[in-house]
């Protein structure tokens, strides 16, 4: 289930990044564009705001979840997490900001 939401997520925000990004530096004030722009994955980009603004990663998760519109309850509490899975996809390791 990790690994789906994880997936969902990163389609929502590859296709709706210019809304999203602005949501996400709304959130998190303390994250530059840079930051979030230069990020390659979900993981990346939950890092990345984490590190900056020093909530834990789970917290980011979640956050992301609400924002994006993928069920911020499932698997929240049964201890899955973004990372417990690794998928392939077409665009991982490309930036979010990067338009292709």
């Amino acid at each position: 289930m990790a690994q789906q939401q994880e997936q969902q997520i990163e389609q929502h925000l590859r296709q709706n990044w210019q809304q999203l990004r602005y949501r996400i530096l709304d959130q998190f004030g303390q994250v530059s564009a840079s930051d979030v722009d230069n990020a390659t994955s979900v993981n990346d980009l939950v890092a990345r705001i984490a590190d900056r603004t020093h909530h834990s990663e789970r917290y980011v998760e979640n956050r992301l979840r609400e924002l994006v519109g993928v069920g911020a309850d499932q698997g929240a509490g049964q201890g899955e997490r973004f990372g417990a899975s690794q998928g392939s996809q077409s665009q991982r390791n490309q930036p979010f900001g990067s338009q292709q």
